[in-house]
């Protein structure tokens, strides 16, 4: 086992890696395996937070963010938890977000994406289950993924499957298992179920508005002229383009075809290059119909005729 509770601890590592000079404030990670690695792109400030690498190759990436990285994250074998740059992580009332991996599938988030606290992220079940009658097993692992400038509610749990793109909401208590939710939308409930389509939110927070910002805030056009003049009136609005978009299921594929957390890695350094505003804005089709075209057609050239 090798433990990781302040910066002077990276250099005795010898079996696992971090690449980066996190900021460790009452944190630590733990390497039970070999082989594993937390790579930061940039500014990783990880705080009240418990990283375990509990087997061996898997990898968490923390991409640059202004904001504290503060969750507690469980790897086995071949894992990857991806976070994008500038995600924002509420852990109120000691209530931090939970991420739990298994079986070699993946947890990825993209960027700017905004947790509430108690968010709980988990690509299986764990236990196994099977049908009575076959013995076959009903309960398979799925990576799950989540595209860019999401919301997520307090108390909400993201279970095996799940796919979500850009711009939309989850609200708060709600249950989303295995749901493939498209881009600017918002989802609710347990089940977790299509709430409204045409939807986005933006960052600001109106805690402390009296009267004049309530007024200017219903019509958002006018509110960023005024009060966020960096942002566009339609910075969180997304849209399909083929040539950008990124299918979820071909991206778990690839991430998966990289043998060991090295490869892994370079593959995602490589593919967070690429980065576009609509890369997770998918067409209103199943992801099956999907296979083979947009980015990684493009990429890799295997693009279906």
């Amino acid at each position: 086992m090798e433990l990781v509770e302040k910066i002077e601890d990276i250099a005795n590592l010898k079996e696992n890696r971090i690449i980066g000079t996190p900021v460790l404030n009452n944190s630590h990670i733990r390497f039970e395996g070999k082989g594993n690695i937390l790579y930061c792109e940039g500014r990783a400030v990880i705080s009240n937070s418990r990283l375990v690498f509990n087997a061996n190759d898997s990898l968490i990436y923390f991409g640059n963010s202004k904001n504290e990285y503060k969750m507690y994250a469980a790897l086995y074998n071949d894992n990857v938890f991806h976070m994008g740059r500038d995600n924002a992580i509420n852990d109120g009332f000691k209530k931090q977000l939970i991420a739990i991996l298994s079986e070699q599938k993946h947890i990825f988030i993209g960027d700017r994406c905004l947790f509430s606290f108690g968010v709980c992220l988990r690509n299986s079940d764990p236990h196994l289950i099977y049908d009575t009658r076959t013995l076959k097993r009903l309960n398979p692992t799925k990576s799950v993924f989540i595209g860019d400038h999401v919301w997520f509610g307090q108390d909400t749990a993201v279970f095996k499957g799940t796919q979500i793109d850009s711009g939309s909401i989850i609200g708060a208590d709600s249950l989303v298992s295995g749901k493939r939710i498209p881009f600017n939308e918002i989802w609710t409930g347990v089940p977790c179920r299509r709430l409204r389509q045409y939807a986005f939110w933006d960052y600001d927070f109106v805690h402390g508005w009296r009267e004049d910002m309530t007024s200017d805030g219903e019509d958002f056009a006018k509110y960023v002229k005024k009060h966020e003049p960096g942002i566009a009136a339609d910075e969180w609005i997304y849209r399909y383009e083929p040539k950008e978009c990124v299918v979820f299921d071909d991206l778990d594929k690839q991430i998966s075809a990289q043998k060991g957390a090295e490869k892994k890695l370079d593959f995602l350094i490589d593919f967070d290059k690429k980065r576009s505003k609509n890369r997770f804005a998918h067409a209103g089709v199943t992801p099956e119909k999907e296979k083979g075209s947009g980015f990684f057609g493009h990429l890799f050239g295997n693009q279906e005729k």
